[in-house]
């Protein structure tokens, strides 16, 4: 039977991450409609709430090579984006992403200009514990042990970590015994308070979540009662990457390339490795 965390059976849990189920912060440009006021124009980007750091960095040094762009952007759950721009409830110039399933998404629904979706960032998995790691959990194999009770992973039908979760623990060879322990959340925030509350023994999750923060201007930040116990190697889900693209009814498509392929510089992607975008911890698959 397939468990996903839900209102009912984790209430407390739901309340503490009300704020970032609903979102992760306003928009830093102020209330502006996208397009061209004067000779200035006005970019909206939907922003996922783990890339609140680096896109902070990254927005000031565009904005500053392109002073005629206003960025307006909004710090967001990824699901919640999604959601939003399927319902037809908001639009944007640009939409970015942690991974490849909430573009797939996008794409599906029609919502996608054709040729404009780009690969930023690399992106990975990483297996997260509580701080006292009460099951004694190492790596992949750690997972099958009785101690291990629960297992969270962002929902696979809305999150990327959740699809190459599923995958990382099948080609492992351990998805059969640890399917029953596994609990999916709906938003990949939950999945890693719900283990940090001690309610999980263990959590899949992005990597870079083991540094994010959702306020604009801090610096990298480990998260409290969690730790990270080691990277889950690539070499049992393959590597995916934060994506991004420019939506079909942009009004300022121009602008809209400029940042892609601002993100895509030397400079960006010195920022996104301090975010950990770009893997550097020991990695951890079963035997």
């Amino acid at each position: 039977m397939r468990r996903v965390l839900s209102f009912s059976n984790l209430v407390m849990v739901v309340m503490a991450m009300a704020v970032i189920g609903a979102g992760c912060g306003s928009s830093t440009s102020g209330e502006v409609s996208s397009g061209r006021v004067g000779n200035v124009t006005t970019l909206k980007v939907m922003v996922p709430c783990g890339q609140v750091g680096p896109f902070s960095e990254i927005v000031k040094a565009y904005q500053e090579k392109y002073p005629e762009i206003e960025v307006e952007w909004i710090p967001e759950n990824m699901v919640t984006i999604t959601r939003k721009l399927l319902a037809g409830k908001d639009r944007a110039d640009v939409v970015l992403s942690m991974g490849d399933r909430e573009l797939n998404l996008l794409q599906d629904g029609g919502l996608l200009m054709d040729g404009t979706r780009v690969r930023y960032a690399e992106n990975s998995l990483a297996i997260m514990v509580p701080a006292d790691n009460p099951a004694n959990v190492h790596g992949m194999d750690d997972l099958v042990k009785s101690e291990v009770k629960t297992i969270t992973i962002p929902d696979p039908k809305e999150n990327s970590a959740g699809v190459h979760a599923v995958d990382a623990l099948k080609n492992a060879g351990i998805w059969e015994r640890v399917e029953k322990k596994v609990l999916f959340a709906q938003y990949a925030a939950d999945s890693k308070d719900v283990a940090a509350k001690g309610q999980a023994q263990a959590s899949i999750g992005y990597y870079p979540c083991a540094v994010e923060v959702h306020i604009p201007g801090q610096p990298p930040a480990q998260p409290k009662n969690l730790k990270m116990v080691c990277q889950v190697s690539p070499d049992v889900y393959g590597p995916f990457y934060c994506e991004g693209v420019v939506l079909k009814d942009s009004e300022n498509v121009d602008a809209a390339k400029k940042l892609l392929e601002f993100l895509q510089t030397s400079d960006s992607q010195e920022v996104f490795k301090i975010w950990k975008f770009i893997g550097d911890a020991s990695t951890c698959a079963a035997e």
